[in-house]
């Protein structure tokens, strides 16, 4: 009723064009942000005249994001070292050495290695593998893409899980144990242009042969 328009790519993004670029919200736990500090207020008291809101003034943290700002250099650093610190206590691996991969060098999983024995099978149904995957994957869509191909990789033997697929695994944690600090840096970049990643892995996949590649920008 104030004049945004739900993105087609994220509906829970809300955007308005403005004589000074753009205003956008998300929504639930509202952020707004726009190129003009003038135009946020104005939006804010708009706002309140529709609903009874609490204005906690800038961002710090939301959905267990921690923003933080470097006026000087016009900088915003993303980062998830609580969110993730949790998630290490919450599998008991907050106290493991920390690994300089997120995989262990030479990984070659395979279907073959699902358990043999009924009391391995036991054992490994006991584990909360989904659970994990399922955490890591809120990190790997927020702050931290480094470990987007591990988790790919144990994410394909979720339904018939052996012991090196989790032990695996757990070698994401220990890279976690030490890079929870990571995030994403935005800011004004001197370079023009796009700068973008990639690397293959030539027929990686033990059991099909396929090969793996991958990109970012």
């Amino acid at each position: 009723s104030v004049g945004f328009s739900k993105s087609d790519e994220d509906h829970c993004l809300f955007m308005k064009t403005t004589r000074d670029g753009s205003l956008i919200i998300y929504v639930d736990d509202m952020l707004i942000s726009g190129r003009q500090a003038r135009e946020i207020v104005e939006l804010v008291q708009q706002l309140r005249l529709k609903f009874s809101m609490k204005d906690l003034d800038h961002a710090r943290h939301i959905l267990d994001i921690k923003i933080s700002r470097n006026r000087n250099q016009r900088q915003l650093f993303l980062s998830q070292s609580d969110y993730i610190g949790r998630v290490l206590e919450r599998f008991n691996m907050q106290l493991a050495k920390s690994a300089s991969t997120s995989l262990p060098i030479s990984t070659r999983l395979s279907q073959r290695d699902y358990p043999t024995f009924g009391s391995e099978r036991g054992i490994m149904k006991s584990v909360p593998y989904a659970l994990v995957i399922g955490s890591l994957m809120y990190a790997i869509v927020t702050t931290q893409p480094d470990i987007a191909h591990a988790v790919g990789v144990v994410n394909r033997f979720m339904h018939n899980l052996g012991r090196s697929h989790w032990n695996v695994l757990k070698h994401v944690f220990k890279y976690l144990v030490g890079t929870k600090g990571y995030g994403i840096l935005f800011g004004l970049n001197k370079s023009s242009g796009v700068v973008g990643y990639t690397d293959s892995d030539f027929a990686s996949c033990v059991d099909s042969q396929k090969s793996t590649t991958g990109y970012c920008f």
